[in-house]
């Protein structure tokens, strides 16, 4: 019985044509052809290049396909297809391929509110190059933007292409149905309760249209800014406490087919308060040091907020909010800071949990500190000052080598960088070294120019024509030439001429005089005027200078 069973199916392999477990193999790719639709733009070497398949392969409608994709990426091709012949020596493939048609023509239809010349502008696709139709997708939005900003939110647009294949030219026409201005008769909070709808009306920038809106452009539907009026309501109200306000909804109702009502529907939660304020984790310094720390680092800021009981800006009592957690989280880095434990300043080593009470509306606040090791500073380095001496960025920092890494001076000496404006961005950041608790503090300066050159003229009763020129640079080196830049110096000159009068003045200004904070100032100046009155001419010459050395009371650094 076995045997005739084995039999059996033996034969029916044989009458199938196939071995046992064997699978029909795949017919081979004959060969391959380019043909091109309109005029050829592009070599055919390129096209082959571009396509793995090879004669001999065996035919994978995939591959084709991926090949396909390959030739579409190369942004040459305007349309791609592929036929497929069946002969006893297998598939030949047929690549139909249609280049770029050349954009000849751009046309708008149905723009009333813009010229053509405007929307030309705002299009990325532009004649004798060619069609994109990813170009024209982007266009199409841009346009669309373009109408929305303006008030025009239900505009639609869209484009239709023409191609002449036989010629390889292409037209698109920007089809454009535009729509009335939607007036904003009314703009209403549902749900709100804890502040008054006309204080919220100042936080939103969709407003009610009034008689002067067509010189404000406000008071019209705009669906960019009640996006942004989204987030605007949002980071009022969690800024005041209510830290689990959900904006639900904004619906509009239309009145008539030009006006409508705004509706911004609100949940506002409860509002939270701080509770309690924990510090965990400090080992060097104990809960009553970190408090008088965190008081005398803010009076060295000569910071204007009240503090509270633990020396925060947001403590005990306090409405909670992001904006004070983020105050707060800077205060403790800058105490930690200002005593070189600089790794609690990066973010990872300082956590601040929030423990939020839904029956008491209380947040609770722990503090978790991995104070690190206290870093020294081993030396400053300047990068980026191509013009600007070393010595006059150094003279403006609080710290030196060997001193604590104290990173609130740091920050003090950045702010008196920039306060120069010698400099378009400053940034200073601690390096490591080889030694685990020093740390190199590299200065990085991006330089701006400071020269300025003025000119003009003008007319007056007194003193007829007057022309004027005025040269200045703000960081002047009088001992540099022959760009005379980099020094920290300031010089200024002034040249005033007339028909009835000449002024000249030239002015010096050394801020480290003898390398002291203490500033020279020269001043030089000639005058010469002349008058007519009847039977009488007078002519008045006067010339002068000045000396002066200014100090400025105080610390020099107000640390």
């Amino acid at each position: 019985m076995m045997r005739f069973l084995f039999c059996a199916c033996a034969g029916l392999l044989m009458m199938a044509g196939l071995p046992m477990g064997a699978q029909p193999a795949p017919p081979k790719v004959a060969g391959i052809e380019i043909k091109f639709v309109g005029p050829q733009s592009v070599s055919e070497e390129l096209i082959r290049s571009n396509i793995r398949v090879k004669p001999g392969d065996p035919y994978l409608r995939t591959a084709v396909d991926d090949d396909v994709r390959n030739l579409y990426s190369t942004g040459l091709f305007y349309n791609i297809q592929v036929s497929e012949t069946t002969s006893t020596n297998g598939v030949t493939l047929t690549y139909i391929v249609q280049g770029k048609p050349r954009l000849v023509e751009i046309k708008f239809q149905g723009n009333k509110k813009y010229r053509d010349a405007k929307l030309l502008k705002k299009i990325s696709s532009k004649v004798e190059e060619p069609l994109d139709e990813r170009k024209l997708f982007t266009d199409t939005q841009e346009i669309q933007t373009l109408y929305q900003k303006a008030g025009y939110q239900r505009t639609e647009v869209k484009y239709v292409v023409s191609i002449d294949e036989a010629a390889g030219r292409g037209t698109v026409t920007f089809e454009i149905t535009e729509s009335p201005k939607l007036k904003i008769a009314e703009v209403q909070f549902v749900g709100a309760s804890a502040f008054p709808e006309k204080q919220l009306r100042k936080v939103v920038k969709t407003r009610k249209h009034w008689m002067f809106s067509w010189i404000t452009g406000s008071g019209y539907l705009k669906d960019d800014q009640l996006q942004d009026d989204r987030e605007k309501l949002a980071d009022f109200y969690r800024n005041k406490g209510y830290i689990d306000f959900e904006l639900k909804d904004v619906q509009t109702e239309q009145l008539s087919p030009r006006t409508l009502v705004v509706r911004f529907i609100i949940e506002e939660g409860r509002q939270y308060h701080v509770g309690s304020v924990k510090f965990e984790g400090n080992k060097i310094f104990s809960y009553a040091e970190i408090t008088n720390g965190l008081q005398r680092v803010h009076a060295m800021k000569r910071g204007k907020a009240k503090l509270g009981p633990n020396g925060l800006p947001m403590d005990v009592g306090d409405v909670f909010s992001p904006k004070g957690l983020a105050q707060d989280s800077e205060a403790v880095e800058d105490f930690y800071g200002s005593k070189g434990y600089i790794d609690v300043g990066t973010g990872r080593n300082l956590n601040v949990v929030r423990i939020p009470n839904t029956e008491t509306g209380t947040m609770d606040l722990e503090f978790r500190i991995q104070e690190g090791q206290q870093a020294f500073i081993e030396k400053i380095e300047i990068r980026g000052n191509t013009k600007t001496k070393d010595r006059v960025i150094r003279r403006e920092l609080a710290v030196s080598p060997g001193e604590v890494f104290d990173m609130v001076r740091v920050k003090r000496s950045r702010q008196r960088l920039e306060g120069l404006q010698y400099f378009e961005k400053v940034d200073a950041r601690p390096e490591p070294t080889v030694v685990p608790n020093r740390r190199d503090l590299v200065i990085g300066v991006d330089e701006k120019n400071t020269g300025n050159l003025t000119m003009g003229a003008g007319f007056s009763s007194v003193d007829s024509i007057v022309g004027f020129a005025e040269i200045s640079q703000g960081n002047f080196d009088l001992f540099h030439p022959p760009t005379f830049t980099g020094g920290g110096q300031k010089l200024r000159l002034r040249m005033q001429l007339g028909t009835q009068r000449q002024d000249y003045l030239a002015s010096f200004i050394e801020p480290w005089f003898l390398g002291r904070k203490l500033a020279l100032g020269v001043d030089l100046y000639y005058r010469d005027l002349g008058y007519e009155s009847p039977g009488d001419v007078y002519d008045v010459t006067r010339g002068g200078g000045r000396v002066s050395l200014t100090r400025a009371l105080g610390s020099d650094f107000l640390i």
